[in-house]
């Protein structure tokens, strides 16, 4: 069966598609209802996932049967210590070479940048210093403070 016709028989009714005109379906890189990211529809196709310590790309072998389901995908896993260009130009080239998709290697890309950047861990911020007169003149009155009983301290004897 044609992917053209698969498409007009699963576009009205399929499980993943969302009210809103998403598709979030295994395979559908920009999770938009169309037969182009189709993962549903089409033999060619590319999910890009999260996995535990980086970026799983699973894509159909060109030349596998379309019955054969697990001896027909390729699964590549992009780790994320490598870095985002080398995790980008990996996508890249799987999406265009490997699985035969390279109208998909923008979305490609997206993804894997996305997920790569959702996995960095925040960096700390320091602290934020106050511009106000009153919270300069505060620490400038503890300061006193402290000073002024650093010097009561002084007064009395040492007992060593």
């Amino acid at each position: 069966m044609s992917t053209d016709l698969q498409w007009l028989l699963i576009r009205n009714n399929n499980s993943f598609i969302v009210k809103r005109g998403a598709d979030v379906g295994r395979g559908n890189l920009r999770n938009i209802h169309s037969h182009k990211f189709s993962g549903l529809a089409n033999t060619k196709t590319i999910s890009i996932t999260d996995s535990g310590n980086g970026v799983q790309v699973v894509s159909r072998k060109q030349k596998g049967s379309p019955y054969a389901v697990s001896r027909a995908t390729s699964k590549d896993t992009i780790r994320a210590r490598t870095g985002g260009r080398r995790a980008a130009g990996i996508a890249a080239v799987i999406a265009c070479k490997k699985a035969g998709r390279p109208d998909l290697r923008t979305a490609a890309l997206a993804r894997v940048s996305a997920l790569l950047a959702a996995q960095k861990e925040p960096k700390e911020l320091p602290a934020k210093k106050s511009r106000s007169k009153k919270a300069k003149a505060v620490p400038a009155a503890a300061r006193k403070s402290k000073a002024s009983a650093a010097n009561d301290d002084d007064d009395l004897p040492d007992l060593v």
